[in-house]
């Protein structure tokens, strides 16, 4: 299944999942230069996120978040994408068996989570 595919998936026909923001998928190095697929986490957007993205992407098994604020308009940080979701957990919205729609955060919601 390809990201546009995501879209048009039985049960999520609702005005929820069509407006909330799809990251795309970027390859790149994490905290320690290995390389990860990497997904975005903005500020203030509901966002969808996959449960497990390699299902979805083989090029790699490590996958982070990036923590992104539009207040600072800047990364705030990286977080392994397994321990992200299990921070979102409590800003879940909905909830697929593949995806999950986090509400959108305020900024000190976003970055306590690298504290977290």
């Amino acid at each position: 299944m390809g990201i546009f595919d995501r879209k048009k998936e039985n049960g999520k026909d609702s005005p929820l999942w069509n407006n909330a923001y799809i990251p795309s998928y970027n390859y790149q190095a994490d905290n320690n230069g290995n390389p990860a697929g990497s997904f975005a986490l903005n500020e203030g957007i509901a966002t969808r996120l996959l449960k497990k993205p390699h299902d979805f992407y083989e090029e790699t098994d490590r996958f982070v978040l990036m923590l992104i604020s539009s207040t600072d308009k800047k990364i705030l940080g990286m977080l392994p994408y397994e321990k992200a979701l299990k921070l979102l957990d409590a800003y879940k919205l909905e909830e697929t068996k593949e995806e999950v729609i986090i509400r959108p955060l305020t900024y000190a919601e976003i970055s306590g989570l690298l504290k977290g």
